[in-house]
């Protein structure tokens, strides 16, 4: 008795052609966007290369910093580069405000490394004495 199966199928040999397309129009690339959908588009694009971000900091010590990482719902000790960050400030506040109080949202910079985003922190200006100017 024979297993029922699928049958042996015979490939067609392939011609050395290539099938190319048709060349396209020109006529059909060309489309123009409406005023209200190129300010959003330049409104994007600024978004984009804008370097300023923001992170939820806590204090942990003097020497220490916490900085809140909203995906694990951890913080990070002492390095930003794990912290979230924030486009918005109102997003940043918004979370800030349901961690309760002792965080603070800090404003910084990103610069591109390896691909990833990493945040540059505003220096602490020291005096002589170790205490923060103001």
């Amino acid at each position: 008795m024979k297993k029922p199966g699928r049958k042996p199928q015979l490939r067609k040999p392939k011609s050395g052609k290539r099938h190319l397309r048709a060349k396209e129009s020109d006529a059909d690339d060309d489309f123009s966007l409406t005023k209200a959908q190129l300010r959003e588009l330049d409104r994007r694009i600024a978004d984009v290369k804008d370097p300023v971000r923001y992170l939820i900091e806590g204090g942990f010590g003097p020497k220490f910093r916490l900085y809140y990482n909203v995906t694990d719902d951890v913080y990070v000790m002492s390095d930003p580069a794990h912290g979230t960050l924030f486009k918005r400030r109102k997003a940043a506040v918004a979370v800030q405000k349901l961690l309760g109080g002792g965080k603070r949202v800090v404003r910084c910079t990103t610069r591109r490394r390896k691909g990833q985003l990493i945040p540059v922190l505003p220096s602490r200006k020291r005096t002589t004495r170790g205490r923060r100017s103001k």
